[in-house]
């Protein structure tokens, strides 16, 4: 089987299709590298200090090249949001039928997702910057609306209430995730690693008795977020 022509040097297209599909996955891989990049910097500078500038250098690529893709630092964080959101409905830890007793292990796992990681304070820099970045915020507040919804319906998928209640578990899911994001602030007052777990215990606690497991239907891959 002949391989496609390269788009290089004058050679002719003899599998357009082909052609596409080659050019569909390097704009799919140079959008990545930009958004990964994006991160980086929002973890190192935070959000209002990450410039195109920045992002460019950090990417190591052409003004142009970027704003190819992103012609905006919006638009460039919305799709860095999707990625950062993206990631928590598809954890990569083994799934196992789960008691009562281990959700202080989800609790850590999603700290370690949202506290203790460069995605996860990049993605808090984000969310923080909505509250005073008029543009980004008209740009992100609906959208963040449907991850919200896609989060919660897969805590739904996991976990239930004893009473039957899905709002409550929806509440509850939404509280810890507001408590991993307040961790992250916390974190330069508590330099202690110890004392960072022992506060997720003691919140683990206090939420466990308004949650248990819902008999899942189909294969278990998948941790709640």
């Amino acid at each position: 089987m002949k391989p496609n022509v390269s788009l290089t040097h004058g050679s002719p297209v003899r599998n357009t299709r082909s052609t596409g599909g080659v050019r569909q996955r390097q704009s799919s891989e140079a959008r990545k590298v930009l958004v990964e990049a994006t991160i980086r910097c929002l973890d190192k500078w935070g959000y209002s200090d990450t410039s195109i500038a920045r992002i460019q250098d950090e990417a190591n690529v052409s003004r142009g090249a970027l704003t190819h893709h992103f012609p905006s630092k919006e638009d460039l964080m919305v799709s860095t949001i999707d990625h950062l959101l993206e990631k928590l409905l598809r954890p990569s830890l083994p799934s196992k039928r789960l008691t009562q007793s281990d959700i202080v292990a989800d609790l850590r796992w999603l700290a370690k997702n949202m506290t203790g990681s460069q995605p996860g304070r990049a993605l808090s820099e984000v969310l923080m910057a909505t509250r005073t970045d008029t543009k980004l915020n008209a740009r992100v507040s609906d959208r963040l609306v449907e991850w919200n919804q896609k989060l919660d319906d897969a805590v739904l998928g996991f976990y239930a209430s004893p009473h039957g209640d899905d709002e409550d578990v929806r509440l509850i899911w939404m509280i810890a995730r507001t408590f991993m994001r307040g961790l992250i602030l916390q974190q330069p007052f508590t330099p202690d690693p110890a004392q960072i777990d022992l506060a997720i215990s003691r919140f683990g606690a206090l939420i466990a008795p308004y949650l248990e497991m819902r008999q899942r239907k189909g294969p278990e891959n998948a941790q709640p977020v």
